[in-house]
């Protein structure tokens, strides 16, 4: 019995040894826990629109290793476009654009493992507009208020924008009387709202013509306005003596597509010389004391016939101020929606070739005219859109008439009105609607020259050429003289 005991017990030991010394044994062995600790912060409660900063700052290792930061979201209410900056700092920052709840969770890491700590942020819909000062920094406003007809923002002062600034779809800013807002040499705005959320800037008040309205000096391409609202601007001039919604500086650039400018107690628009039109498509002008734009030649082959110039204006065209057509290729004037006219308030030179589309309106101001230097003009209407040239003054002899200079075969006329030019001598002291001067050219067909102060066509010297049937294909109706009289 004492032997079958001895026995027994020396199996155990062998078998224990055995057992010690079984290498995949060794392999299974627990590994060290991991000495890093997550702390992603207190909860927070806090409004739509409000800039969240979250604080991974109570982590920690207890070894005083250094390790990681990412945070990410784990919920986010439905339709929530709110995005993580700085998402790999202790400190990243983001803004709720929907009520609801955000959980977020943070990972640090390092080479002894990862260690994870959630953190809840409860965003209610905001009801008090913030108010906005100087932008020096890049910016971002948010759409923080539920309700479209509520103001997001208040500018209680006129404020400049010297760095980019964009304005998230849906957004409300409401301007203090007489407050304007400059966008300045070193600032981008960029509004590019939506359809159905169309980013609005008004006055407090609504009220036409409450504040001053939108002084753009940058030459960024990435100036934009598209699905916006400009309302009640126009309050008083920012640049010479011109009261605008928008005013353009020369030299800067802006692009506004599928907006509405609407109830300005001045113009819509107003592009100085050398501004330039970036882009523009699909807008709606509105209501405005002025013209819906003032402008210069330059920029008037960037309107569109998908605008809408609504009849509702004091002054019922789109300015065209004193300037020159000049352009390596042919300029295009397109007909404007339902007819809508360009009114030209000073000389237009065309030294490169100018186009006119079928069915366009222009007016002419008093004791104005139009000059084709070096380049030619070509009006080539249809029989049911005829191209009218006519006087703001409907009256005989309100505007001087078109003199030409360049012998150029684009030198057409075709379904053309002119109408109560003949004013004042272009050539030679002579009146008259159109004038060739010598060694120039012209081919008129199918037109019509009525109510000159003077001769209808007034060709002179012996080198000018004009169609030789120009007599009897056009028609010359109640003008003060013949229908041409050749100067030789």
């Amino acid at each position: 019995m004492k032997t079958l005991k001895h026995l027994f017990l020396l199996l155990f030991a062998f078998t224990f040894i055995l057992t010690s010394c079984d290498p995949d044994k060794e392999k299974t062995d627990p590994q060290p826990q991991t000495t890093l600790t997550a702390n992603a912060g207190p909860d927070q409660n806090v409004q739509t629109g409000q800039t969240v900063t979250l604080n991974g700052s109570g982590s920690k290792d207890s070894e005083n290793k250094t390790f990681t930061y990412a945070w990410a979201f784990t919920q986010k209410p439905t339709g929530s476009q709110a995005t993580l900056t700085n998402a790999a700092t202790t400190t990243p920052t983001f803004v709720p654009d929907l009520a609801g709840d955000y959980e977020l969770e943070l990972t640090i890491g390092n080479g002894t493992g990862s260690h994870k700590d959630k953190v809840l942020v409860k965003a209610t819909a905001s009801t008090t507009a913030l108010v906005l000062g100087n932008i020096t920094v890049k910016t971002v406003l948010e759409d923080r208020i539920a309700d479209p007809n509520l103001p997001d923002y208040l500018v209680n002062a006129s404020i400049g924008v010297d760095a980019e600034l964009t304005v998230k779809p849906g957004v409300n800013i409401a301007f203090a009387e007489d407050a304007h807002f400059s966008i300045d040499e070193d600032g981008v705005i960029i509004a590019k709202g939506e359809a159905n959320k169309k980013i609005r800037f008004t006055g407090k008040q609504d009220q036409k013509g409450y504040w001053a309205g939108i002084m753009i000096y940058s030459n960024s391409s990435a100036n934009e306005f598209n699905y916006t609202e400009i309302l009640n601007a126009g309050s008083t001039d920012l640049v010479d003596e011109v009261k605008a919604a928008i005013t353009v500086s020369d030299g800067a650039r802006i692009t506004i597509k599928n907006s509405e400018i609407a109830k300005s107690n001045g113009y819509g628009l107003y592009l100085r010389d050398g501004a330039i039109l970036y882009g523009f498509a699909a807008n709606k002008f509105d209501n405005n004391t002025a013209s819906p734009i003032k402008l210069t030649a330059e920029n008037v082959p960037m309107l569109d016939a998908a605008t809408l110039f609504t009849a509702n204006h004091g002054i019922k065209a789109i300015e065209v101020n004193r300037s020159s057509i000049q352009e390596t290729k042919e300029v295009v004037w397109q007909a404007l929606q339902n007819g809508f006219p360009y009114r030209l308030t000073g000389l237009i030179t065309a030294n490169s070739g100018w186009k006119l589309s079928p069915g366009l309106n222009i007016e002419v101001s008093q004791n104005n005219y139009i000059e084709v230097g070096d380049g030619y003009l070509n009006a080539v209407g249809t029989a049911d859109k005829s191209i009218t040239i006519t006087g703001v003054d409907q009256t005989a002899g309100s505007w001087n008439g078109i003199i030409f200079y360049s012998r150029n075969s684009q030198n057409k006329m075709e379904h053309v009105n002119i109408k109560y030019a003949g004013g004042q001598p272009l050539n030679a002291n002579i009146k008259s609607s159109i004038t060739l001067s010598s060694a120039s050219s012209l081919q008129i067909k199918n037109s019509k020259i009525s109510f000159s102060g003077g001769y209808g066509i007034h060709v002179y010297g012996d080198e000018p050429t004009l169609n030789a049937d120009a007599g009897t294909v056009n028609q010359f109706n109640s003008n003060a003289l013949n229908p041409i009289f050749y100067n030789k």
